[in-house]
């Protein structure tokens, strides 16, 4: 199963050296900021690096922004894509993830596209349409991609209830969609995700495994998880 660690804005250099130790044997996918990703380019560790971002511009005078190409260059062999944090403070659309994923691609690093559900579609979006919408920013060409569904409500919240038939119901939709264009893409789930309720969530059809961040930044928890998922 894949595990992928989201680190956000967290951890400062010390922290991250320390960290590096923590995960160095696992078989994980680490997402650490920007300015700290050369101290994961271990070519003797067993994960691999991925950054929490990339731009839509393949190049050119766009201060501030950092292209998959200049990732790449660094090691990054994943990249995580329409986080809803980046749609609701950046104003990310459709369209921009769309780019970002063929810049991924373009440049061999595998886009984490990430699925995302409000509050409001969970109550009234009964037939998963927007789902769907969502999906259709993935270009039917594109060999492998792995999508991660995340519903927003869940996303760094403790003692939850998590509705784990719904769940079910979209990780299944997601695969037919795939299935119907004969796609086959990896798809993972993220949202309140613990040692808690980990045993529960790997019962989930079609799911191929886990993204995580709270969690992430927990030894104990990481140790525990990843356990759980290698069993």
């Amino acid at each position: 199963m894949i595990l992928v660690l989201n680190l956000k804005m967290n951890l400062s250099r010390d922290n991250i050296i320390e960290y590096e130790s923590l995960i160095h044997d696992k078989n994980v996918v680490v997402l650490p900021q920007y300015p700290y990703l050369l101290f994961f380019n271990r070519p003797d560790s067993a994960y691999s690096l991925g950054s929490q971002d990339l731009s839509k511009y393949a190049k050119g005078s766009y201060t501030g922004e950092v292209c998959a190409k200049g990732l790449r260059s660094l090691g990054v062999k994943y990249a995580l894509i329409g986080h809803s944090e980046r749609k609701e403070y950046f104003n990310e659309t459709l369209e921009d993830c769309r780019m970002k994923i063929q810049n991924a691609v373009d440049n061999d690093i595998i886009p984490i596209y990430c699925i995302n559900e409000t509050i409001e579609e969970y109550n009234n979006d009964k037939d998963l349409k927007n789902i769907e919408y969502e999906l259709e920013a993935i270009p039917n060409y594109i060999k492998y991609i792995i999508i991660a569904f995340e519903p927003t409500y869940l996303i760094g919240k403790d003692n939850i209830n998590i509705d784990y038939d719904h769940i079910n119901k979209v990780m299944v939709r997601i695969k037919d969609w795939l299935i119907e264009r004969h796609m086959n893409h990896s798809i993972i789930y993220g949202g309140g995700v613990d040692v808690s309720n980990i045993e529960e969530l790997k019962k989930i059809n079609c799911i191929d495994g886990f993204i995580i961040s709270s969690s992430a930044l927990d030894k104990d928890e990481i140790e525990k998880i990843y356990k759980s998922i290698n069993d």
